[in-house]
């Protein structure tokens, strides 16, 4: 190792744990500051740099891993000397340490004679458990080593000890509650070769994805979600189905007694019975999909949602928004967990596929004109996100996330929803659910239509443009959710 007034760094081995430490150059001192970093799970590799040295190894650790240590004669680091660190590390074998000095305090409890045997889950000096890292501050001279994560340690007089000791990475523990090593190449963030080796996607480790913890730092967009569901759930209409085979039902005014504002297709694609081979899964040509009469019973403006896969949907479903009369303005994005699965199956999907699919998409169309700033009757932008991320349902089952209703709730404003290719589960307050996997029916045109009457009592069929404040079929508002909600720049 080289003498000199430079600064040292402590590197994180193949386990947790780990700092860097720098000192102060060329002031005279003989060393700078000293790191080092380990795991508590053994065998992991110790690396360290000692002032201007090129980093040295120091073996798995154990008592030889301390041979080294250059210093002052007698020297001494508080409690017995290493006694604990030089426990439970297997290595090479290596010298009793000599004292070294009067005593050094090393930061707060516990002190370095207390450190736990590999595995202790306890945890130390502030850590939690999964690591340690410890410094002095130069031998002779003004430096510091400071562990807590990757980054450097500044300049200062004084060796710190403390913090998570976590070396860049974080640990897992198994189901012994020992610390484990990482998939294929040590503890490390990637979960690109995590997802190789367990088949466990990365989308998984996402925080506060679901509805209910998504706002908790937000604390007026909780409020401002929390009125509209409440809103939507007051002027929502009694849950409607109707059993029908849609190549056979006639799409128009007279079979609903009315026009929709937003209608929710999610068309049995053939890709979806090419990813599950084995099972019975009905599929249409996207011919057939779009040979559907969408464009006679939707008003002016309103809104089309197509789930479209991930395959030839993501083409053909723009043909068919064309053919209905939209212009698609969104591409709403599932990304598709599988947390919850009972086993990781890494590729569930189309043989030709080129890359694992996790996702499927579903196209917004609109139709008609709408301004956000002056159409606030009409649609509320800017509520939600275009990104959904949900389990995936069962090998199979094709069904999607009901996210995507709150999401349509939230944004458009009229109150005539409809679902075709429903099955019972779709089955919700405030739509009508059209599909041959229906069990019973309940729609009754006359009844339905009734919910959206005038002071006349004549049914709203048609708006032909922009519909006026206060329109029958409008959801309204209040002043809290305006004051909540995001404006137009």
């Amino acid at each position: 190792m080289k003498r000199g007034g430079g600064g040292g760094r402590g590197f994180s081995g193949g386990s947790r744990g780990g700092f860097q430490g720098r000192g102060v150059q060329n002031r005279g001192a003989p060393f700078g500051s000293f790191g080092m970093s380990g795991g508590l799970d053994g065998g992991a590799p110790m690396m360290m740099e000692m002032g201007q040295a090129e980093p040295m190894f120091m073996g798995g650790g154990g008592q030889g891993m301390m041979d080294s240590l250059p210093g002052p004669p007698g020297m001494m680091m508080g409690g017995d000397p290493m006694q604990g660190l030089s426990r439970g590390f297997p290595g090479t074998p290596g010298r009793p340490l000599g004292p070294m000095g009067g005593p050094r305090p090393m930061g707060g409890p516990p002190p370095m004679g207390g450190l736990p045997l590999a595995g202790d889950p306890q945890r130390i000096g502030g850590s939690d458990g999964n690591g340690f890292a410890f410094g002095f501050d130069s031998f002779g001279g003004p430096g510091e080593a400071q562990n807590g994560g990757s980054g450097p340690g500044r300049g200062g007089s004084r060796g710190r000890f403390g913090g998570r000791g976590r070396g860049g990475s974080s640990g897992r523990r198994n189901s012994g509650g020992h610390l484990s090593s990482g998939p294929s190449r040590g503890e490390q963030n990637d979960y690109c070769q995590h997802f190789v080796d367990t088949g466990e996607r990365p989308q998984n480790f996402l925080r506060d994805v679901h509805l209910m913890d998504r706002y908790e730092e937000y604390p007026k967009m909780r409020e401002l979600i929390q009125r509209k569901d409440d809103l939507v759930a007051q002027k929502a209409t009694p849950p409607y189905y109707l059993n029908a085979d849609l190549k056979e039902l006639k799409l128009s005014v007279a079979t609903f007694g009315t026009k929709f504002d937003v209608v929710l297709v999610d068309p049995p694609w053939e890709e979806y019975a090419r990813r599950a081979p084995g099972i019975d899964v009905p599929s249409w040509a996207w011919q057939d999909i779009m040979k559907l009469e969408i464009e006679a019973i939707v008003d002016v403006p309103s809104f089309v949602f197509l789930w479209c896969g991930s395959a030839e949907g993501l083409d053909a479903g723009r043909h068919c928004l064309k053919k209905w009369g939209f212009r698609r303005c969104e591409d709403i994005c599932w990304i598709k967990t599988n947390a919850e699965a009972a086993r990781k199956v890494a590729a569930r999907q189309d043989a030709h596929a080129v890359l694992q699919h996790t996702k499927e998409h579903c196209l917004m169309g609109i139709k008609g004109m709408v301004r956000r700033a002056q159409d606030g009757h009409i649609i509320h932008a800017n509520v939600d996100t275009d990104i959904i991320v949900a389990e995936e349902p069962p090998f199979g089952s094709t069904r999607k996330p009901d996210e995507i209703y709150s999401l349509i709730e939230h944004f458009s404003l009229g109150r005539r929803r409809l679902e075709l290719f429903g099955e019972d589960h779709n089955i919700r307050p405030g739509w009508v659910t059209i599909g041959n996997a229906l069990t019973g029916s309940n729609f009754n045109v006359q009844t339905y239509a009734a919910h959206f009457a005038d002071e006349s009592g004549r049914p709203h069929i048609s708006s032909g443009g922009r519909p006026p404040p206060g329109a029958p079929h409008l959801l309204g508002s209040t002043p809290e959710i305006e004051e909540l909600r995001p404006r137009s720049p």
